[in-house]
């Protein structure tokens, strides 16, 4: 097969039910970085068998969820049979929805899944780990932001979650602490439920002297292993993009392989006493705490961009097909 010219991404669930279509947005950015403006569209899982058609992809990039029932394929895969296309799918949701991801091993010629420990739990061929990242030109935002809070978190309250900040209350007790987000339990004082559009929520975490990093724990199909995230999601590359410090809650330490706590691109804790002692060193040495900020978004703009994926994506299928 020819070398790859023009690429196809499109939606894995039709945008009536799909809550992360931006994502698919991004996604187009990073591989038109790659390629080219003229090589790449972006369209719904409804439309992508008409601009198929029309543009002639050498691979498509199927991306998001493939959970939902009226999640078909078929006419993608004979598009691509019978054009001689590349047929791939980018799951952004392992393992969170890891049982329903046999309904494309017919479909797919190559998987990638933004997870790397579910990745060696498919039973398909060709599956790579691609983690989420973040857009330059959504995300980013020029470091020096007036601080109007010290911690800031924005997510749904998953138990998990939940459990933590009860646990770490007391800690925070003078500390300008502001949780947004779905699902809060009245007990935590700082914590309110407000969604905050995604288009403003980079400036929230400029303007933060920390954000809280902590994973999600809620499975909607994921029973068969039982499976641990253990890449983190695409807020910890947006927040990095933005320009803020990140504090992560251990639980794992992949992340060392995105941002280098040694260097000063994430902070870590596992206690609530920890967190504390990060928050006290912030507050004392602001240079320092404009320092951290700036190396975590350097990495985000060397690393972690959709481009840095498209990249990768189109060197995996390159070596794919060259070895095929």
């Amino acid at each position: 097969m020819e070398a790859i010219e023009r690429v196809l991404v499109c939606g894995a669930s039709p945008d009536s039910i799909n809550q992360n279509a931006q994502l698919r947005r991004y996604v187009g950015e990073g591989f038109a970085t790659v390629l080219g403006g003229a090589s790449v569209r972006v369209c719904s899982l409804e439309a992508a068998e008409y601009v198929a058609q029309e543009f002639a992809p050498q691979l498509v990039v199927v991306f998001g969820s493939c959970m939902p029932s009226v999640s078909v394929y078929h006419g993608l895969k004979n598009f691509c049979i019978q054009n001689h296309a590349y047929l791939t799918f980018w799951l952004h949701d392992d393992p969170y929805e890891f049982d329903f991801n046999y309904k494309i091993f017919d479909d797919a010629d190559m998987i990638f899944s933004n997870d790397r420990w579910a990745v060696s739990h498919y039973q398909h061929p060709h599956v790579y780990h691609v983690p989420l990242a973040a857009s330059r030109a959504e995300h980013f935002r020029p470091l020096g932001a007036r601080k109007d809070r010290e911690v800031f978190f924005c997510g749904v309250g998953f138990a998990n979650r939940v459990t933590l900040l009860r646990d770490c209350a007391a800690h925070l007790a003078d500390v300008q602490v502001e949780i947004v987000g779905a699902e809060w339990p009245a007990d935590i004082s700082f914590a309110r439920n407000e969604r905050i559009d995604n288009a403003v929520l980079p400036d929230h975490y400029a303007s933060s002297l920390m954000t809280l990093n902590i994973g999600r724990r809620y499975n909607l199909a994921n029973a068969r292993f039982n499976l641990d995230a253990s890449t983190p999601g695409p807020r910890t590359f947006e927040a990095a993009m933005a320009g803020t410090v990140q504090c992560m809650f251990v639980e794992g330490l992949e992340i060392c392989d995105y941002f280098d706590p040694d260097e000063g691109e994430i902070l870590l804790f596992d206690t609530p006493a920890e967190l504390r002692r990060q928050i006290d060193m912030l507050r004392d040495d602001p240079p320092a705490a404009a320092r951290l900020a700036g190396a975590a978004q350097q990495r985000a703009l060397r690393d972690h961009t959709y481009a840095n994926r498209a990249a990768r994506i189109l060197e995996l299928v390159d070596h794919h097909l060259g070895t095929a």
